[in-house]
């Protein structure tokens, strides 16, 4: 029932026939299952990466569901018959998904893990992270039969970070709107 949930609302959401949907879905349940992974932190990464669309490929060359760097993973496609399966999307699932297990388990966790997968080198990937997590979390409540649009946002959590104190002069005069203000923005 979970996948059934799962599979439609993503069908729906990212304009996907419901068939192809099923296979994908019902796929990352059996792989999250095997290799003890949340298969909805899979499904989610595939939204993000793709959209679902199983023919994606990014300026860098990253390929299908999962955005696998073909060139840098080819020993992972040897036993699906070498790198031209890159666009078999049960194929680009599988790799995909061990290319994910290994950077969670290099990095840590999850979170971490995430950086690892969308190669975060110039910045710190808390953008992808969150974007993945939040659509994990909307998938998790579909599973648990939550109706959720299919435009829906994800609750954010916030978390309550402490306020900086305000040691210099010069910011709290151009907080005030003083001529210094005037001073620092023209600087």
């Amino acid at each position: 029932k979970e996948q059934a949930q799962v599979a439609s609302w993503i069908s729906r959401k990212y304009r996907v026939a419901p068939e192809a949907v099923g296979a994908l879905v019902a796929e990352a349940f059996a792989l999250g299952s095997k290799i003890k992974l949340d298969p909805t932190l899979i499904l989610a990464v595939m939204a993000i990466e793709s959209r679902f669309n199983p023919f994606a490929q990014s300026p860098v060359g990253a390929q299908g569901l999962m955005q696998v760097l073909t060139r840098v993973h080819s020993d992972k496609y040897e036993d699906f018959g070498g790198k031209q399966a890159a666009l078999d999307p049960l194929v680009n699932l599988r790799v995909g998904v061990q290319v994910l297990q290994d950077c969670i388990r290099n990095a840590g966790s999850i979170e971490g893990g995430l950086r690892r997968y969308v190669g975060a080198v110039e910045t710190d990937g808390s953008g992808y992270v969150a974007k993945v997590m939040a659509e994990q979390q909307r998938l998790r409540s579909v599973a648990r039969g939550v109706k959720l649009p299919i435009n829906a946002a994800a609750p954010v959590l916030v978390r309550a970070t402490p306020a900086k104190p305000v040691d210099d002069k010069r910011e709290l005069e151009a907080d005030a709107g003083s001529p210094a203000s005037s001073k620092l923005q023209s600087s």
